[in-house]
């Protein structure tokens, strides 16, 4: 089939939902979804100036995070992205491309609850506590708190750290994640200096713990700190000032701020680990909704 010409799209989706119809026997309420659905992503093909043969993985999955910031639900952007799917496996087996684009992109078939995310207000309410309080293990808690939302990390990386994963010189900071990937990442002034602080009038005021202990996070036995008791750490700061923070808590936070200034979502996928960008696209819904919320309390006439 000659399909890839410019207008090709709208005769590619035809052939596809004529072999659907004759050779696969959908059902008319199958065609029906995928007519509408792969009719739009034509639409916002076209809108693009992308052609057939210009489409790649990448654009495939601004157009289904672009759905989730138009406002659909998790339910409807599955099932778009499933009867993508079955467009792009059809033309792989008519020879159109040398491989399914669709292969790498997850279908999220679950409807998740937005992850909670802490508002400016809260934020400073916390630090202020942090940087006034003088409490058992004030300065490791505050590295904690500075760490999870000034650099985005899991509890699980943070626990890891190791005092040479700092470069104050440079002001990186690098961790294992998932997979045993490593990243480095930016880390700012003030966490760089929480950090320092914690070293020099906390972690090595005594000569109690172990030589050669490179961990950055020390528990009050001066083994390496776990996730649980940096859970513990931050559940006693959540009671005290009465803000409900869980563990992921500080890190939803970290993306959800950053979209909110403009970073574009690539980089806050480097940035938290994600090897898909479908595991960050769920903070663009969040991101609507701060929008959403900002309109309904600005705007004259809603």
């Amino acid at each position: 089939m000659k399909l890839l010409s410019k207008k090709n799209m709208p005769y590619a989706i035809k052939e596809f939902l004529s072999s659907s119809n004759i050779e696969n026997g959908c059902s008319q309420n199958t065609l029906y979804a995928y007519n509408n659905d792969l009719s739009q992503f034509s639409e916002w093909t076209n809108k693009k100036n992308y052609t057939l043969s210009e489409l790649n993985e990448v654009k495939i999955e601004n157009y289904i995070i672009s759905l989730g910031k138009r406002g659909y639900k998790v339910s409807t952007i599955s099932r778009k992205t499933a009867s993508l799917k079955a467009f792009f496996k059809f033309l792989l087996k008519e020879d159109i491309f040398d491989h399914n684009l669709m292969a790498s992109i997850s279908r999220n078939n679950k409807t998740k609850l937005l992850p909670q995310s802490l508002s400016q207000k809260q934020i400073k309410k916390i630090f202020n506590f942090l940087e006034k309080s003088k409490h058992t293990n004030f300065r490791r808690d505050r590295v904690i708190f500075e760490v999870l939302y000034g650099c985005g990390l899991r509890v699980s990386e943070l626990a890891s750290l190791n005092i040479y994963d700092i470069n104050f010189e440079d002001s990186t900071i690098k961790c294992m994640g998932k997979g045993g990937k490593q990243r480095q990442l930016p880390i700012n002034d003030i966490c760089l200096w929480s950090i320092d602080n914690y070293i020099q009038n906390e972690r090595n005021i005594t000569n109690k713990y172990p030589i050669g202990n490179n961990s950055l996070l020390l528990n009050n036995k001066k083994q390496r700190i776990s996730r649980q008791s940096i859970w513990s750490s931050i559940k006693k700061i959540s009671f005290e000032l009465d803000i409900q923070i869980k563990p992921h808590t500080l890190r939803h936070t970290f993306a959800t701020d950053l979209l909110k200034g403009g970073a574009n979502i690539r980089q806050v996928q480097e940035l938290l680990g994600h090897s898909s960008l479908s595991a960050t696209q769920i903070y663009t819904q969040m991101d609507t909704e701060w929008i959403k919320k900002e309109y309904y309390l600005s705007h004259p006439r809603a």
